[in-house]
């Protein structure tokens, strides 16, 4: 049964196959692994932890826009969620 979490609805493989939704090859997986792989090495290798190392796309804050967000606009205050990502930080 699909999951639906800050404004965005999660499917399991076999459930997107069924609705028709099209699933990434091994390849394109590969391809997304190795951005990322490249994307955080390059963060890493900073250890200045104030530098910005420019990231979006699919790197960037998917909670931004959702009930989430503390600064997204349009969301009741009986609806929004408390948990702020943001101050959570490593645990």
């Amino acid at each position: 049964m699909p999951e639906h979490i800050a404004g965005k609805t999660f499917y399991t493989s076999e459930e997107a196959k069924s609705r028709g939704m099209r699933l990434y090859t091994d390849e394109e997986l590969a391809e997304i692994n190795r951005k990322f792989d490249t994307w955080q090495a390059e963060r890493d290798a900073n250890p200045d932890p104030d530098a910005f190392v420019p990231y979006g796309g699919r790197f960037s804050d998917d909670l931004v826009g959702t009930e989430y967000d503390p600064d997204a606009p349009g969301y009741p205050e009986h609806k929004r969620r408390t948990f702020n990502p943001r101050e959570a930080g490593d645990e």
